[in-house]
C-alpha cells in the first residue's frame, strides 16, 4: 500500500512542525480533519487547500464548502477579456492522488475559523507501509500553536484608577401624597359672595393708590408744554423774549446804537 509523507510548517510561527502519512486514494476532507487534530485547532466553516508551484505561488483551489469565484480571462472567440463564474471542487470528494504532479508537491492550507492560520505542505517521502496502520495519521510533531482566543481579555472596569471610576449617585426618593389626601381638594366650593368683595377690595386699592403718586416736575412741564410751538425752548416762556429783546426802533439814530454795542465812541466820519 502506498503512502504519502507530508511535512507542514506554520507560516505565522517558526519552529512549529508536523509530519503527517496519508494514503493517495484518501481525501483532502481526511487531510483537513487530521491537519485540525495534530495541530489542536478548532471547528471551522471555512478552510481551503491551494496547489502550488516550488515558491508557493497559488494554482487549484480545493475548498471545505461550496464557494463561487470570479475568474477574468480571454476569450478567443469573442476577443475580449470575460468575466466567468467557477466552483472550485470540495474537499470532500477530492482524492490527494489526482492533485499530485510532483514528488515533492507543494501546497498551501489557509484555515479561517476563530483562529487564522496559513501552512506550508511539502510532499517529501513515498513509500509502501508496512503492516496494517490506520490512516491518516501524525508521526511527528514539534511546538504548539498558540490559540488568539486563549488571550486573557481585560476588563476595563477592573484595570481603571480610582479616579476613572464611575461614582453611582443616589437620588432620594420623594413620597408622592396619598389619593386620599388629594381628593380632600375636590371638596372646596367657591362662594360668589366672597370672590366679589374680593374684586371690590383690590379695585380700591388699585384707586387710591394712583390718587397718591406725585407727579414729578417732568411730567408738570410736560403737561405745560403741550401747546407751545415747536420751536419753543423748555423753561423760556414768550413773555420773557418780549421783554429782554431790544429793537432797533428803541434808539433814536444809529450812532446811539453803535456806542451802545461797542463801548467806546466812534468818530461821526465813520458812518459818513
Amino acid at each position: 500500500m502506498l503512502i504519502y509523507r507530508f511535512r507542514i510548517t506554520c507560516e505565522e510561527h517558526d519552529g512549529w512542525l508536523r509530519e503527517i502519512e496519508i494514503q493517495p486514494n484518501q481525501t483532502f476532507l481526511d487531510f483537513h480533519h487530521i491537519l485540525m487534530e495534530s495541530a489542536e485547532l478548532m471547528h471551522c466553516e471555512r478552510a481551503f487547500f491551494f496547489m502550488t508551484d516550488k515558491k508557493y505561488k497559488k494554482d487549484k483551489e480545493i475548498t471545505l464548502k461550496t464557494e463561487q469565484r470570479q475568474l477574468r480571462k480571454y476569450d478567443d472567440d469573442l476577443d475580449r477579456v470575460v468575466t466567468d463564474f467557477v466552483t472550485p471542487p470540495l474537499m470532500k470528494v477530492s482524492k490527494i492522488k489526482h492533485f499530485i504532479e510532483d514528488p515533492h508537491q507543494k501546497m498551501i492550507y489557509e484555515f479561517n475559523g476563530r483562529d487564522l492560520f496559513s501552512f506550508h505542505i511539502e510532499l517529501f517521502k513515498i513509500f509502501q507501509s508496512e503492516g496494517y496502520l490506520s490512516y491518516p495519521r501524525c508521526i511527528k510533531r514539534i511546538a504548539e500553536l498558540p490559540k488568539k482566543t486563549d488571550q486573557p481579555v481585560v476588563n476595563p472596569i477592573a484595570s481603571a484608577t480610582p479616579k476613572e471610576t464611575i461614582q453611582k449617585i443616589t437620588v432620594p426618593k420623594i413620597p408622592l401624597p396619598k389619593m386620599e389626601e388629594l381628593a380632600k381638594f375636590e371638596d372646596i366650593v367657591e362662594d360668589d359672595h366672597e370672590l366679589a368683595a374680593i374684586e371690590d377690595e383690590l379695585g380700591s386699592l388699585i384707586e387710591s393708590v394712583e390718587e397718591d403718586e406725585p407727579v414729578s416736575e417732568s411730567q408738570e412741564s410736560a403737561v405745560a408744554g403741550e401747546g407751545d410751538d415747536d420751536f419753543s425752548f423748555h423753561g423760556q416762556s414768550e413773555t420773557d423774549d418780549d421783554e429782554n429783546l431790544e429793537h432797533i426802533e428803541d434808539y433814536e439814530d444809529i450812532e446811539s446804537l453803535d456806542k451802545r454795542l461797542s463801548g467806546y465812541d466812534r468818530d461821526s466820519d465813520d458812518y459818513e
